[in-house]
């Protein structure tokens, strides 16, 4: 494990690109039918093997070396499993048939987002989207990770994006930040319906 620092805010262009090049590790690692089918089963597993997760994380690209140990390392292997059951295209069909590039993540683009983005569509009730995100809300860390894979699951069968960038950025930040993320969601959640109707179309 490396204890280098995490690189100075300054220093990054856009705050969610560390992130985003996590997940090109991810996708990378996914590209093989071992490998998602290696992360698939990580989340089945609830992470209670992760020397196989990062039997196929450390060869595309590991990561990220300042979250130097095992717990700050958790959100990015919860994060590669939910990608890769619930996003990653099968290997075996994506060569003939590739799936679209990723679009660039916001950083509004969290959770609060994704169930406001349920509710306007319809997926959910407005109330039952607004108590949704208050109950993950509430959570406290390892809960919240316990939780989080029936949430993603039930946004994903509706159709629902998730933003996975935004969404590891707002674990890593949890144990410390947590207050400053629920409002974040919250802020997101309340967003005009113009704009999330806007963001429908993309």
């Amino acid at each position: 494990m490396s204890t280098e620092s995490p690189p100075a805010p300054s220093a990054k262009k856009h705050p969610l690109e560390s992130f985003e090049r996590f997940m090109r590790t991810v996708r990378s690692a996914c590209a093989t039918p071992g490998g998602r089918a290696a992360l698939r089963n990580g989340l089945a597993e609830e992470l209670s093997s992760p020397w196989q997760l990062y039997m196929h994380l450390l060869p595309a690209g590991g990561i990220p070396a300042y979250a130097p140990t095992r717990e700050a390392e958790r959100p990015y292997l919860l994060v590669a499993c939910l990608y890769a059951v619930h996003d990653a295209p099968n290997p075996r069909t994506a060569k003939s048939n590739p799936p679209p590039a990723a679009k660039p993540a916001q950083v509004w683009q969290n959770l609060g987002w994704s169930y406001a983005r349920a509710a306007h569509t319809g997926a959910m009730r407005r109330q039952n989207a607004a108590d949704a995100l208050s109950h993950l809300a509430e959570l406290g860390g390892d809960d919240l990770v316990r939780e989080l894979p029936g949430a993603i699951s039930l946004l994903r069968s509706q159709q629902i994006p998730v933003k996975w960038p935004v969404l590891l950025r707002d674990l890593t930040r949890w144990p410390k930040w947590a207050d400053d993320v629920r409002v974040d969601w919250a802020r997101a959640f309340h967003t005009p319906t113009s704009r999330t109707a806007e963001e429908n179309t993309k």
